[in-house]
Order: C-alpha cells, then structure tokens, then sequence
C-alpha cells in the first residue's frame, strides 16, 4: 500500500497554528536560519514512524526540492525512498531527483501549456504593488504570489484566471500564497508512476489545498483537514466524485487523526488481503 501525503498545513504546521498546551508536546522539525519553520506533535511523528515501516510513506508537497529538504525529520528519522516535490514536477528518488520524470514533464509543459515567461507577462498587466509582496518561480515548473490579504482582492484576478485556465493552466489561492500552476503539474500524475512502479494495490492519500484534490481523486481511501481550502471548497461544490473524510479536528491535531484514519485503513485492507 501507498501512502501520499501532503505536508504544510496536513502532516506539519507553522507556529501560528500552535496554542500555549500544545506547545507542549511539540517538536521543531524544520527551521529557516534561527527562524523556526515547522511542528509536528510527538504523538504524530510516532505514528508516522510506526506506519511507514509497513507501508510505503511518501512526502507529497508543492514546495521545492530545497524546501523539501529543509525538514529534518525526513532526512534523518523518516526517511522515505521516495518523496515528490514541485507539485508534482519532480520525483526524488533515495534522495536523487528521478531525472527522467522530470524531462517528461517538462516537456508536456512546452507541449501542452503556455509559458512561464507568458504567465508572468500576463500576470505584469494585472498586477498591483498595493497588494503584491513578491512573484516567485518555483524550480523552474510553476510561479507563486505573495500578497497582502488585508489589501487583496480576488476579483482583481479574474480576467487572468480566465486566461489561464485557457493555457491549461490553474490557481490555488492558500492564505497569502497564490499559485499559477500548469494543468500537467501535477501530484496524481506523479504518485501513479511510484504506485505503477512499485506494484501498490492500494493508495491512501491526505491534503488539504485545491492542489491536492487530483491526487485524493486517486485514492482508494482519501482524508483531509477540517480546517483546509479542500474543505470549503467541498462544502459549497460538492465533489461528488471524489469520497472524502474530514478530520474532526482542526489545526496540528488534526495530522494525528489523519495518520489514525491512514493507519486503520491500511489494516482493515491488510485483512482484506490475508482472508483473500
């Protein structure tokens, strides 16, 4: 069995997700300089431990792969063989970025979609530094906003979402983040070829952005946080061809469920298995 999960605001939370008790029984686990990035409860690592000794855990994030390789906890303690980043545009692969995959999407890209270089010029007719804070790429594969959410207003993108939308490309708005993200970029595509490759019968994922919704759409058993984007989008559309949990909990504790549901899953299919 498989499991993919996302990472930022699933499995690992920023300090502004933290309360005074749960402090507590927290672990840094990723920093940034002196800054610290990144928590997990002590009570979710053990799980996560737990469960990817008898199952194949892999990372799934939108960040870079030297964002990625910032968190320490999988680079040392849990260490998967295979972990995919950029959204989806690069595999690692025992630690080496799968070079081929990465080819292949880039060259989807070029086929498929418009350009980075058109989606910032785009972008530059639109833009307003009364809410802009900074425009980023991302490993060469997608672009990413920082704005000011007090001064932002999402109307103002309208007409480039429809532009592109168009040039197969698409928008995930997560709190101050904006990402501009081609269509063939995705985490779906990416975490089919490590189940074809590794022979998985079963995919259990987690996630709680709009970025993550294809590769929940894979799933045979697919969770998300109550407190996510997946969730308000579920609620006001109704997906109703993808089967979703939502955790009952809100903010870091809900990593903790998110693995027990995992974990309970992977057993009941287990069972399944030995009885035949």
């Amino acid at each position: 069995m498989l499991f993919a999960s996302d990472l930022d605001r699933t499995l690992i939370y920023s300090n502004k997700f933290l309360d005074k008790k749960e402090r507590e029984d927290v672990r840094l686990i990723e920093t940034k300089g002196d800054k610290e990035i990144s928590f997990m409860t002590n009570k979710a690592i053990d799980k996560l431990k737990k469960l990817s000794q008898n199952i194949c855990f892999v990372p799934t994030t939108t960040r870079t792969i030297e964002q990625y390789k910032r968190i320490s906890i999988f680079q040392s303690e849990i260490k998967s063989k295979y972990a995919v980043v950029s959204n989806g545009g690069n595999i690692i692969i025992d630690n080496k970025v799968d070079k081929i995959w990465n080819e292949l999407i880039r060259n989807k890209m070029k086929n498929e979609a418009a350009s980075i270089e058109d989606v910032l010029k785009k972008f530059n007719e639109i833009k307003n530094k009364e809410w802009l804070i900074s425009c980023n790429t991302a490993d060469e594969l997608f672009c990413y906003c920082i704005v000011d959410c007090d001064k932002f207003e999402q109307d103002s993108l309208s007409y480039f979402i429809e532009w592109l939308d168009m040039n197969n490309w698409n928008v995930s708005m997560q709190g101050r983040k904006i990402y501009f993200m081609p269509n063939c970029v995705n985490k779906r595509d990416a975490i089919l070829n490590i189940a074809n490759n590794i022979g998985a019968k079963h995919i259990a994922s987690a996630g709680d952005s709009y970025l993550d919704l294809s590769m929940l759409s894979i799933a045979d058993y697919a969770v998300s946080p109550l407190h996510g984007e997946i969730y308000n989008i579920y609620t006001n559309e109704k997906y109703e061809d993808i089967k979703l949990d939502f955790t009952l909990s809100s903010g870091i504790l809900a990593s903790e469920e998110i693995l027990e549901n995992v974990e309970k899953f992977s057993n009941d299919k287990y069972i399944e298995t030995a009885l035949g």
